[in-house]
């Protein structure tokens, strides 16, 4: 007997990285190999000492029942001092809220706070996660452009004022995937006051606060008022390469923090205590190693748009994450047909920007997660590609 997907599920659809990764697959099967240049998985693994931690954490008896839903009063106490530390923001015991893994509280914050006759603002291009938690709700989705000549931020006073007066939360994303672009102080001041006056919940999805390469990546909690009118999504996943682990938390507005929680807490539970444990030791001491990942990521974004702007290639510098953004030239009209060739002839995997939303036609998502010499090689055959495609 076999079941169909329920409408809400299939409404989702189905993810483009999971589609190309089947392609890439097939590939490797023939005995292909293929320079994947399109993850999203930091390739470097977990700093050693907290997967000591982990080991030693594993022998602790308490870890091995239930974890407190909301997170360990003493990793809360260090996301306090983590904060204070780094962005100069006080939290509050209720303003903090502990999961698994930072999907699982962007797919919630719709079911959460959003109705089927409500409107959820979010930004196009964008990270997939947030158009599957808005069609499980129910609510619609109301994309606010992100464009090169604006620096990739959302103009929101274009924002209708019909749409304004339904909308119940928005999507917020810097440093940006997928085109590394950085937010401004300023820039999170008018969202708080956009949030303020149309009385709207902002998320700030902050996945890559520590890979920001000019200057410290601002968190939007620094802007005054913040914490009247939104939230912000940490994950470790990026900072300390423990996207296996699935650890992040949440941080602001207590009533959104309380409704964030007990959306996880009836749903998918808590965190396994060792990797709070984890977590909590890489917030107090990791500080060298994440300043060697993010000089690590910046020599391969500079390896990468350096060969890339020789050869007189159109690249947008990444101010953070571990993305580059690429324009195709005006010849190539359609960038899902030219990823799909350039993976099945030249074997080299990238993600086309199409695939983050409409925003995203002619661009291509690069990723930075391979050593210097295999992203060189998949750089140099993507230019050689380049020169001789036709559509």
């Amino acid at each position: 007997m076999e079941f169909k997907a329920s409408h809400r599920l299939q409404s989702v659809g189905e993810k483009y990285l999971a589609i190309q990764q089947a392609n890439i697959n097939q590939l490797k099967k023939s005995g292909i190999e293929v320079l994947n240049l399109g993850r999203g998985n930091p390739d470097l693994p977990t700093f050693a000492p907290v997967v000591e931690k982990a080991k030693t954490a594993l022998d602790n008896k308490v870890n091995h029942g239930y974890p407190p839903y909301g997170g360990k009063p003493a990793l809360k106490e260090t996301i306090k001092q983590f904060y204070q530390r780094e962005y100069q923001v006080a939290l509050e015991e209720d303003e903090i809220t502990v999961f698994s893994g930072s999907a699982a509280a962007l797919t919630a914050l719709p079911m959460a706070l959003a109705d089927p006759s409500g409107v959820v603002l979010t930004p196009t291009p964008a990270f997939f996660g947030y158009h599957i938690g808005i069609t499980m709700s129910g609510a619609e989705e109301w994309q606010m452009p992100l464009l090169e000549r604006n620096d990739y931020l959302p103009e929101l006073e274009k924002i209708p004022q019909a749409v304004r007066e339904r909308a119940q939360m928005m999507f917020l994303n810097y440093p940006h995937n997928p085109t590394g672009a950085g937010a401004t102080h300023a820039f999170f001041d008018k969202a708080v006051q956009f949030g303020l006056d149309n009385h709207i919940a902002i998320v700030h999805d902050f996945a890559y606060a520590d890979i920001s390469f000019e200057h410290q990546a601002p968190s939007f909690l620094q802007s005054k008022r913040a914490k009247e009118t939104g939230i912000e999504i940490y994950t470790l996943s990026k900072t300390f390469n423990m996207a296996g682990w699935r650890s992040a938390f949440a941080v602001g507005n207590a009533s959104i923090i309380k409704l964030l929680k007990a959306y996880i807490q009836n749903s998918v539970g808590g965190t396994f205590g060792v990797v709070q444990d984890a977590s909590q030791y890489a917030l107090e001491t990791q500080i060298e190693e994440r300043k060697q990942l993010r000089d690590t990521y910046l020599d391969r974004r500079n390896t990468v748009i350096q060969l890339l702007k020789t050869n007189q290639l159109s690249v947008s510098q990444s101010s953070g994450t571990f993305f580059v953004w690429l324009k195709l030239p005006e010849k190539i009209t359609d960038d899902r047909r030219f990823a799909k060739s350039l993976l099945n002839n030249a074997h080299v995997a990238v993600v086309p920007g199409s695939a983050f939303g409409d925003a995203g036609q002619g661009y291509l998502r690069i990723s930075l997660v391979a050593d210097t010499a295999t992203l060189a090689s998949g750089i140099n055959q993507l230019i050689t590609y380049l020169k001789q495609y036709r559509e």
